[in-house]
């Protein structure tokens, strides 16, 4: 399993889910989140280990606040998006992991609330517009490529013969980037076959 699977697998457990979305509000001990999920610790503790065995959250001892012994605590280690294009001709899976450091910005509690409030506020509309735009564009930018793939699937459908070189093909034309190597390592196709048809087809149409 490539690491979009792993994460994948472990984020589509809902119960999973929730616990990340309390931990990147703030760190908590299992008992707490045992309290806000409604589940018991033990089911928690679980999940838990499924997220800190893959480092997706890291636990370390915490003052009890009620005075008691050391509990441990959970925060999350990493951001990451999962990005999923699936249209015509398009397939194409990405991962963006951010690492979680100490980037909270110092503040006073002797701040006041509303002031404070209301600043914090008007810079996450801005940054959600910001975001919208580029959701926008990234639309419009993925509608034009799977234009170019139908294009591209239609061109190789009309010019070769045989399930396997087309497969060659389309994925030479769409993967302008990779080697000839990264291709048939993908297709599980040896490198001279892959090199070969790609040639063949090249000399036909000089």
């Amino acid at each position: 399993m490539d690491e979009i699977d792993i994460l994948l697998s472990i984020i589509e457990n809902p119960t999973r889910r929730r616990i990340l979305e309390a931990l990147v509000r703030e760190p908590h001990y299992p008992l707490q989140l045992s309290r806000e999920l409604g589940l018991s610790q033990q089911g928690i503790m679980k999940h838990l280990k499924v997220l800190e065995d893959y480092n997706i959250v890291r636990s370390s001892p915490g003052e009890s606040d009620q005075g008691g012994p050391a509990r441990k605590v959970y925060v999350p280690t990493m951001g990451f998006s999962i990005v999923i294009d699936v249209g015509p001709g398009l397939f194409n899976t990405a991962l963006v992991r951010r690492e979680i450091g100490d980037t909270v910005r110092k503040v006073s509690a002797k701040e006041e609330f509303a002031p404070k409030a209301r600043g914090l506020r008007e810079e996450i509309v801005r940054i959600d517009n910001d975001l919208e735009v580029i959701s926008r564009r990234r639309e419009e930018l993925i509608r034009r490529k799977e234009i170019v793939l139908e294009e591209a699937a239609a061109f190789v459908e009309a010019m070769a013969h045989g399930y396997q070189t087309r497969r060659i093909l389309f994925e030479y034309i769409q993967r302008p980037a990779d080697t000839i190597e990264d291709i048939a390592a993908d297709l599980g196709i040896r490198d001279d076959i892959v090199k070969r048809t790609i040639e063949n087809y090249e000399e036909e149409t000089k």
